[in-house]
């Protein structure tokens, strides 16, 4: 799935391409994919692109006060090219635009999982359930000390769960609890002080690092697949862990997999949690 550095670099991609044009057709293939009925997707017809912008793990695309909000879910992609080619089985929804080229939403396979919003309001949109975006100027360490006040979760949970923190999923988790030194299975309350702040510096540093590696990677590209070959943690698990050279472990958290370093990030809390 998708997460916020693949997802900011994606956006940044696909500005490059729509922002400036005007909207000329809109059709919805996969009935599911849509989930408003008003207002309906024919009024982006006539608008021009004005921008495109990322909240946590959706593309917001906005066209003179409307706006598209996109959720790529599993395994859904954007694709953007010449208008001539007809849509697949795999297209969920195409926009035409102006110079002869279509922006689409595709996902190949069963189920179709993603899902798209058209909107005269932000606000009444699933945005408004999303927590604090770690790269704005909002994420402060007292902000962080909040969100981990009192949670008796671990912290890979805690990490994933957009309510809080938006826009970090499953590898991402990994990578920054790794940077932090610290233990996927620890309870947040259990933090002390000097653990927060190096969990607070390690999730920005982190995301920027990767946002730096996939531009490195993919250009100016709208890429299919997420580009993780540069992760030192997730996905590696049995390889030497870039820092100690103990074996990566690998272990499922509420169904996720979960890697890390047995040594590097040793649990020195108890398990259950007590302060």
């Amino acid at each position: 799935m998708p997460e916020l550095p693949d997802l900011e670099v994606l956006k940044e991609n696909l500005a490059q391409r729509v922002v400036g044009r005007t909207v000329q057709e809109v059709t919805v293939h996969h009935p599911a994919f849509l989930r408003t009925a008003s207002p309906p997707p024919r009024e982006m017809v006539g608008r021009k692109i004005q921008g495109v912008e990322r909240r946590g793990k959706y593309l917001i695309l906005s066209a003179q006060g409307l706006h598209l909000v996109i959720h790529l879910m599993r395994a859904a992609w954007i694709w953007h090219g010449p208008s001539r080619y007809e849509p697949t089985r795999s297209t969920l929804l195409r926009l035409g635009l102006d110079d002869g080229n279509d922006l689409r939403v595709l996902e190949p396979g069963a189920p179709k999982l993603a899902r798209g919003w058209f909107l005269a309001s932000l606000r009444e949109s699933p945005l408004r359930e999303l927590g604090v975006e770690p790269l704005s100027p909002d994420f402060t360490l007292e902000q962080l000390r909040a969100i981990l006040s009192g949670k008796r979760r671990q912290l890979k949970r805690l990490l994933g769960d957009q309510r809080l923190i938006a826009g970090i999923g499953n590898a991402y988790a990994d990578e920054i609890l790794f940077e932090a030194r610290l233990s996927p299975f620890r309870y947040a309350h259990t933090l002390r002080q000097e653990e927060i702040e190096a969990l607070w510096n390690a999730i920005p540093r982190v995301l920027r690092w990767a946002i730096e590696e996939i531009k490195r990677r993919v250009g100016d590209g709208l890429y299919q697949k997420e580009e993780r070959s540069f992760l030192r943690i997730h996905g590696r698990a049995g390889a030497p862990c870039p820092v100690c050279g103990t074996p990566i472990a690998e272990v499922l958290l509420g169904g996720q997999r979960t890697d890390y370093c047995p040594r590097c990030q040793h649990v020195d809390t108890p398990l259950l949690g007590r302060s």
